[in-house]
């Protein structure tokens, strides 16, 4: 299993290094814009768009990593008020479904961004084909689908590692 402890890793520096890159990209066309608008009454037409790009395309590498964490968005209200062992089951099938989900989401993403290059649509403020622009949604499902994919060997390795619901802990409590 250390091959799934080596993927776990790599696919976590991937993560951080999207998260980093595109979020200071964004940053810097965001700083950039206010700087040329303000000070020098000017600016670029396409720095909305691709701020609005990088953000997204950052975000969607954090809810990756989120995942990873055990931290990402899920509704366990049912799991806290269940015996540890259902709400055990339950988590296996929270993490099911949601690796259904995502790989529905990386399918339907890839047949979108074919589409959109049979087309040649690109974007009028960019200039980029908009298959490159929503190429990212199966590119982060992708990861999506290996975090959960890792997560599910994790729990039937061993349940007790991945973080359940404890009402006896501090919300936000590690």
């Amino acid at each position: 299993m250390k091959l799934l402890a080596l993927l776990d890793r790599m696919l976590a520096t991937m993560e951080t290094g999207v998260i980093v890159l595109f979020s200071s990209a964004a940053l810097g066309l965001g700083v950039m814009q206010v700087v040329l608008r303000y000070v020098f009454n000017t600016g670029f037409s396409w720095t909305e768009a691709g701020f609005v790009s990088l953000t997204i395309w950052a975000m969607l590498f954090g809810g990756s990593r989120a995942v990873r964490d055990g931290v990402h968005v899920r509704v366990d209200v049912l799991a806290m008020h269940l015996p540890r062992t259902y709400a055990r089951l339950l988590e296996l099938i929270g993490m099911l479904t949601s690796l259904s989900l995502c790989a529905f989401f990386f399918y339907g993403g890839l047949q979108y961004v074919r589409f959109v290059h049979q087309l040649g649509i690109a974007d009028i403020e960019t200039g980029m084909s908009d298959a490159v622009t929503y190429a990212i949604v199966p590119i982060a499902m992708a990861a999506f689908v290996l975090r959960y994919v890792l997560l599910i060997v994790e729990w039937w390795r061993s349940p007790d590692k991945l973080p359940v619901h404890d009402p006896g802990k501090a919300a936000g409590g590690v």
